[in-house]
């Protein structure tokens, strides 16, 4: 009793300082930490390139748990042409956890010469530091580019960073897939920048603007030309508000020829993708970004040429070997037109009650791998979900097992073609079970109900109720099910038999700790302060409206650790999404409904939020996400995202005030 009053007394001190989360943590994951020190470098495998080339450079910071800022150097004699691209990983090895978090940038020379880039300088656990400077070489010639077939990474790509882009870099000189446009061709009093925007430019084609939550639509990035340049994408889109599958694409540079406005264009397809809109809303897809050097031909050199150099001009028109005076070349920046989609909200006219978010046309159907079997040994119940739609999101429908058998959480065998729009093919979902007695059971059927956006209805399938028959065994588990049955002595035993309610209780009590603390915190504050004066000379005066109240919740993960101990993965996700949002807007002083992911960033950057932190939360904001609607979690990978939370909370408590 004294221990445990002893103990109380601690935690009661540890959570009214607003420590819990960090205590808790501790205490859940005691090998959660690293031991190496910080280091900073520069990563630049390209020391050697040409004048036309780009430069490809990261700074990265390792073994750190607070990343404050990461500051470049000044890129004297370069060009920056793409970035910061901010990056971030997590390793654990035998429970020690290893960190990094860098920058990257895509440079371009000013001209041929050799050039030093000086060293960037960073701060992470407290800690100055700085990278070594870098010596380029910047040469007359580019250096080729390797050619699209070949599989291992170039270190000559300069975007490796963009996911989607296979090939970024792109020479739009003529080939045998594309048409030879005279547009190269600059007459007098002609403006180059002009032409260039009749005759080169990037668009993104949807299938379609509106739609429903859960129906996918095609998005195509291209680019258009009548030129011969050298185009490299610079900035690539993301998707708020959708899941999103990356489409088989031909080879980048491959083109085909399509007729816009009359015009026939070589046409190349930079990125399709597959969205599947994950709330309602008006969502705005964002371009692509492209830097273009294109080099033309003035007409007045062209009329001094012979038929045989016309015709090798034209067959090899970037090689050309023409006087100075008689080309012009052009860099230009372009930009697709962002495309606003519509999603509308499912209907609540008809919704099933068993309703959970699948959206196309499905069949269902349930077996049992065998229908009799003893107490020693366990049988499966096989779903077998199949049809077209965003089946790749649809969790594992919910069994209502009979008394005496006991089920386990569903394996997922998926079988989707990902390349199909919307995705088709089925799901199997296993569900493991044990009898604890012998008898006749009946598994009732099984329903499952999805929406049909074709005709804009909803629909419920049942299976068929199945029947089985346990015997008595021999007392002997089966060693396919002696995992989950077989009981484990010792320590180790009661750990795994009841660790989880163990962490349940201690996450509840610190919970319950922490609020009690900061309630007696926040009545001593009250108490304190002096009533306000009246207004004496002029008390008809109304007083001014009170502006928002945004209250920080005393344990914004509270309503989270009550999800996490009853494991359900579904409204773990749905309540850590809420509660993220919600200590967001008070933290930020921010309305729940203008949060988004630019919005966020843009708090973090005017609070001086560490970059570390802000990586962070982006990551663990996506993650709730895109599991929301997503196949359920293993508990330990539950209980990893509780503690990401808590720990990005208690970074936010520390840097905004």
């Amino acid at each position: 009793m004294i221990w445990c009053s002893l103990m109380i007394s601690f935690l009661q001190k540890v959570f009214s300082r607003g420590l819990g989360v960090c205590f808790l943590l501790l205490v859940i994951s005691p090998f959660n930490y690293s031991d190496a020190q910080p280091s900073f470098t520069v990563v630049c495998p390209q020391k050697t390139i040409g004048k036309n080339d780009y430069l490809n450079i990261k700074f990265k910071v390792d073994h750190a748990s607070d990343v404050e800022s990461i500051n470049p150097p000044d890129f004297k004699n370069f060009t920056v042409v793409g970035g910061p691209n901010q990056e971030s990983g997590m390793t654990s090895i035998n429970g020690k956890v290893d960190q990094y978090v860098s920058i990257g940038y895509v440079l371009r020379p000013a001209g041929p010469g050799n050039y030093t880039i000086g060293p960037a300088s960073a701060k992470a656990d407290g800690k100055d530091l700085q990278t070594q400077p870098v010596n380029i070489q910047v040469t007359n010639k580019s250096t080729p580019s390797p050619p699209p077939s070949q599989s291992s990474a170039s270190a000559a790509n300069p975007f490796p960073g963009f996911p989607g882009f296979p090939n970024l870099n792109f020479d739009l000189s003529p080939m045998p897939t594309t048409r030879q446009f005279n547009d190269y061709i600059l007459k007098k009093g002609e403006d180059p920048k002009e032409k260039i925007k009749k005759n080169l430019f990037l668009k993104l084609d949807v299938s379609k603007t509106t739609c429903y939550v859960g129906q996918p639509i095609v998005a195509s990035y291209k680019l258009y030309t009548r030129l011969q340049s050298q185009s490299t994408i610079t900035d690539a889109p993301t998707f708020d508000g959708f899941s999103v599958n990356d489409l088989d694409v031909p080879n980048p540079n491959s083109s085909t020829i399509e007729k816009y406005n009359g015009r026939d264009y070589n046409v190349y397809t930079l990125r399709t993708v597959e969205l599947y809109p994950l709330r309602a809303g008006t969502f705005t897809l964002e371009p692509v970004k492209s830097d273009n050097d294109v080099t033309f031909v003035k007409q007045g050199y062209l009329n001094n040429m012979d038929q045989g150099d016309m015709m090798d001009l034209m067959q090899n028109f970037m090689n050309i070997d023409a006087p100075k005076d008689a080309v012009t070349d052009v860099h230009i920046s372009l930009q697709s037109t962002p495309v606003n989609i519509v999603v509308k909200p499912l209907p609540e006219a008809g919704k099933p009650a068993d309703f959970k978010g699948a959206v196309g046309d499905y069949q269902i159907q349930a077996t049992l791998e065998k229908n009799r079997f003893s107490t020693d040994d366990g049988g499966t119940l096989d779903l077998v979900l199949s049809g077209s739609g965003n089946i790749q999101l649809i969790n594992p429908p919910q069994i209502n097992w009979p008394r005496g058998l006991d089920g386990f959480d569903a394996t997922i065998k998926d079988g989707v073609n990902k390349n199909a729009v919307p995705m088709n093919g089925k799901k199997t979902f296993s569900y493991p079970f044990t009898a604890s007695k012998a008898g006749d059971y009946t598994i009732p059927s099984v329903s499952f109900s999805y929406f049909d956006p074709a005709t804009s209805t909803y629909h419920t399938l049942k299976t068929d109720s199945l029947s089985l028959t346990v015997t008595r065994g021999k007392g002997v588990p089966n060693s396919s099910y002696a995992a989950t049955s077989q009981p484990v002595g010792g320590i180790r035993g009661f750990l795994n038999a009841y660790g989880k309610y163990l962490i349940a209780a201690m996450i509840l009590l610190g919970g319950m700790l922490f609020w009690l603390g900061n309630r007696q915190r926040n009545k001593s504050e009250v108490a304190a302060q002096p009533l306000p004066a009246k207004d004496a000379q002029n008390p008809a005066t109304p007083a001014p409206e009170p502006a928002p109240v945004f209250l920080i919740p005393e344990n914004p993960l509270q309503e989270v650790s009550e999800a996490l101990a009853s494991q359900n993965s579904s409204i773990f996700y749905q309540q850590m999404d809420g509660a993220l949002k919600k200590y967001l807007a008070s933290k930020f002083r921010v309305p729940v409904e203008e949060l988004n992911k630019k919005r966020i960033q843009e708090e973090l950057d005017r609070r001086n939020v560490g970059l570390g932190t802000s990586l962070r939360l982006t990551s663990l904001m996506e993650e709730v996400e895109l599991n929301v609607y997503a196949p359920p979690s293993g508990v330990n990978h539950l209980r990893e995202v509780y503690e990401k939370a808590g720990e990005v909370i208690s970074l936010l408590n520390k840097q905004v005030s």
